[in-house]
């Protein structure tokens, strides 16, 4: 029972191989790099949502029908969405190092990289509106799924979770009413055109895609544990050619010089995952 287990094993990794390989190839979206157990997981959701019994059924279809491949690809990203401001004792230490790090900087810039959901981004808008510093900052939202990309940039979502947002938000130090940053539109609640007006939307790969400017601040809080030891390498020295000194690195990875040694540059705060560039 074993062997005929191991080898179905087999025979499903290969598959899973092969199919990875062929969004690389035709569609240049790589998740080769990604933790297999999740994405696998999240393959098969996609995968009993079509009927389809085995990879190599998915594959086939994906091979002649790109609208399936988009829609696969977007799955594969797609989190639970995170609730706005959900770890109040981290945004605070990001909001105490934004108004003391980021305000020396003539003009700031900040990456949040892979991001997934609306929640994410806007709340690095609020801290940076509050720190009086948006103004004269560029946010860069980058993700890798363009169809993601476009949902999230709606800056929408449902107007039922706004007082469990507004609690949050207080938690984490919140200065004003999260009312003053939204309006209603079409039943959802909508982060307003202020709050929207210094982000700049791209689609990016970190597994592939190289450096492209200097940052004051760079965060992948959510997206971070897809990704394998490997990429999770190359990543972090993606982040840290792209790192001014003095910048903040908002990355879940523990502070291990032996594993990470380029951490080593680094000062991590009392808060898991908030580093401050020293080198």
């Amino acid at each position: 029972m074993n062997d005929i287990t191991n080898e179905e094993q087999r025979r499903e990794n290969l598959e899973i191989d092969l199919l990875l390989e062929g969004l690389f190839q035709l569609y240049e979206t790589d998740f080769r790099g990604y933790e297999r157990r999740s994405l696998r997981n999240r393959m098969f959701g996609y995968m009993a949502s079509l009927g389809l019994k085995t990879v190599s059924s998915l594959l086939a279809l994906i091979l002649h029908d790109k609208a399936a491949a988009d829609a696969l690809c977007r799955a594969l990203v797609v989190h639970d969405c995170s609730p706005l401001f959900d770890d109040a004792v981290e945004f605070r230490v990001l909001r105490s190092l934004i108004d003391s790090s980021l305000s020396s900087f003539a003009a700031p810039k900040v990456w949040l990289a892979e991001c997934l959901c609306v929640e994410e981004i806007f709340a690095f808008a609020i801290l940076l509106m509050e720190a009086g510093l948006y103004d004269r900052t560029l946010i860069f939202a980058t993700c890798s799924n363009d169809l993601l990309l476009q949902e999230i940039r709606r800056g929408a979502f449902p107007l039922e979770r706004l007082a469990s947002y507004e609690e949050s938000y207080r938690r984490a130090g919140g200065m004003r009413s999260l009312g003053d940053y939204i309006c209603e539109r079409d039943g959802q609640a909508v982060f307003s055109e202020a709050l929207r007006s210094r982000i700049i939307w791209a689609q990016y790969h970190l597994g592939t895609d190289s450096s492209f400017n200097e940052f004051q601040l760079i965060s992948c809080r959510k997206s971070f544990s897809d990704f394998n030891p490997m990429l999770r390498k190359r990543i972090l020295n993606l982040f840290n050619d792209s790192l001014s000194h003095f910048g903040i690195l908002n990355v879940p990875v523990a502070n291990d010089t032996e594993t990470y040694p380029l951490l080593a540059k680094y000062r991590a705060s009392d808060c898991h995952g908030i580093y401050r560039r020293m080198i």
